[in-house]
């Protein structure tokens, strides 16, 4: 699982576990661009999602639980490039808190 401390200090509480998500730009059609990844170091208003590509900040993205129970949308406020090729993108939830526990969890 991917920890960076410089996320530290945050405002809200983050929970320890890994959920199993589609990323996708919600500009692009359904099926084009979509990609079966994981999200950790969640909260109500956030989460670090792995990603295959580089995201812009600012750029919108959906985040849908695998059972397609919660779909969100939230802007791009970082992007930073990791191990094997894969880039880990901040995620902000403007529109609503998000509950992570309606979501289906990878692993713990």
């Amino acid at each position: 699982m991917f920890f960076d401390r410089s996320l530290e200090g945050r405002h809200e509480k983050r929970l320890p576990i890994v959920v199993v998500v589609q990323l996708a730009d919600p500009k692009q059609e359904q099926t084009n661009g979509e990609e079966k990844t994981y999200a950790d170091n969640v909260s109500p208003h956030g989460a670090c999602v792995a990603s295959k590509r580089p995201w812009q900040p600012g750029e919108e993205v959906e985040v849908t639980s695998i059972t397609n129970a919660i779909k969100a949308r939230g802007k791009v406020v970082y992007c930073r490039h990791g191990k094997n090729g894969r880039y880990f993108v901040g995620v902000e939830f403007r529109e609503r808190p998000i509950h992570w526990s309606n979501f289906s969890y990878g692993f713990h």
